[in-house]
């Protein structure tokens, strides 16, 4: 077995750092999305490792980085997301939707809201903690009014005869929900809504103007153009659930390729970066669907005294080890550490099981500090993955633009900046 250390003269990483220069689908910024894959790292690793028509397999789907390219490298995708409206952006993103069916919706949507006829009562306005926090009284009434005008026209309107109209009005949804921060009071160039400092001085000096038809005219005429990547007669399919614990059975020793990218331990509270989203589409209809769905996820870190109390091991002294260390510092990142190894486990025991003999596992994964320690998430994730069958092909380092701002950031208390990422290949034997 393979020492796990950065391969300098890696062949994948070079094959990545070519796929780079090529320009990327159009839909990948159709909703922004934290933490995404950039398209590179599924592309490169499709063409080489998979032939069209095969499965491809992505646990942790996010907004459908690795679905968009497969479809556009013609092949078959199977997902799992456990957040609901990133799994319906995904899905959206992956729809075989037809420019011109869409712009001739968009004229007459317009026209509909335009002429805005409808009454508008409060039973209208979704339930969102401090709505009046994060949106003006007429951004509200103008949100409600586009929600009223996207049903009429596919209930009342030409859009109830648009075949697949489902998938059509799904479209519009979600280019409400990519509009909606730009809207609100929230500051745009921060990873988790809030009204910054900045916003507060451009607001007092007259500097902010929102106009929400017009922003979201301009988004869904954008948008239009962008499904003609899709040109592909395989499917993507994207299952709501938690990749912990979903039955995989049926897809057993049928996925070709696995590429994904675990959340980090203690992470990005990815559920928070999308919450206003997440209210305004009615995702979540109450504080307490909110804090349930965040504590299901993998890596959360917002854990009660008592569920510390007492910690878990696992089968593995490598990380065992980790765990102990850490206990002795602070309690609750040990159970943060253990928590994220048992649920991890269970996500590679579900890739082994629909993986085909000889397949590859490609994981995007970066090590973490937490209290000042390191845990080196992607060795550890292999000390496991090789009781399940797998075998070390390839690792290396992959810089982390020093454009995006999603990632070079202190994640939270607990963790630290990232600079680079571990590609990790596995191969089933």
């Amino acid at each position: 077995m393979m020492e796990f250390k950065p391969n300098e003269k890696s062949k994948d990483k070079a094959m990545l750092d070519r796929e780079k220069e090529n320009p990327r689908a159009a839909i990948h910024s159709f909703h922004r999305y934290y933490g995404k894959l950039i398209p590179a790292i599924p592309a490169a690793f499709i063409k080489k490792y998979s032939a069209e028509g095969d499965l491809i397999f992505d646990p942790f789907s996010g907004s459908g980085t690795t679905a968009v390219e497969c479809l556009k490298n013609n092949r078959n995708f199977i997902g799992i997301e456990i957040n609901p409206l990133a799994k319906k952006i995904a899905e959206v993103k992956t729809y075989p939707l037809k420019e011109d069916v869409i712009v001739k919706l968009n004229e007459r949507l317009m026209s509909i809201i335009r002429d805005n006829k409808f009454d508008i009562n409060e039973e209208d306005y979704p339930y969102v903690q401090n709505r009046d926090h994060w949106f003006k009284d007429f951004v509200q009434k103008d949100l409600v009014t586009i929600k009223k005008s996207i049903d009429f026209l596919f209930e009342e309107d030409i859009g109830k005869e648009i075949e697949e109209k489902e998938k059509y009005k799904d479209y519009y949804y979600m280019t409400v929900s990519a509009i909606l921060r730009n809207v609100s009071n929230a500051d745009t160039m921060h990873v988790f809504p809030g009204i910054s400092k900045r916003m507060r001085r451009l607001e007092s000096e007259g500097k902010i103007h929102i106009d929400v038809f017009s922003s979201f005219e301009r988004a869904i005429k954008k948008r239009a153009s962008y499904y003609n990547y899709n040109n592909s007669s395989c499917n993507a399919k994207i299952l709501l659930d938690d990749s912990t614990t979903t039955d995989l059975s049926e897809y057993k020793e049928k996925v070709r390729l696995i590429i994904t990218n675990p959340p980090y331990i203690s992470s990005v509270r990815y559920i928070e970066t999308l919450k206003l989203e997440m209210y305004w589409l009615e995702y979540i209809t109450s504080a307490e669907e909110y804090s349930s769905l965040a504590h299901k996820m993998l890596g959360n870190d917002r854990l009660q005294k008592k569920e510390y109390e007492k910690i878990e091991y696992t089968s593995y002294s490598q990380i065992n080890e980790v765990i102990r260390n850490m206990e002795l510092i602070d309690k609750k990142s040990a159970k943060i550490i253990s928590d994220f190894f048992i649920s991890i486990e269970k996500v590679i025991k579900n890739m082994s099981l629909v993986l085909m003999r000889g397949g590859k596992a490609v994981i995007k994964i970066s090590d973490s500090k937490i209290k000042k320690t390191k845990v080196e998430t992607g060795r550890l994730m292999t000390v496991i993955a090789e009781n399940y069958g797998f075998k070390l092909a390839d690792v290396f380092l992959d810089k982390i633009n020093d454009n995006s701002r999603s990632l070079l950031m202190s994640r939270n208390t607990y963790s630290d900046i990232i600079t680079n990422d571990y590609i990790v290949v596995w191969e089933k034997e």
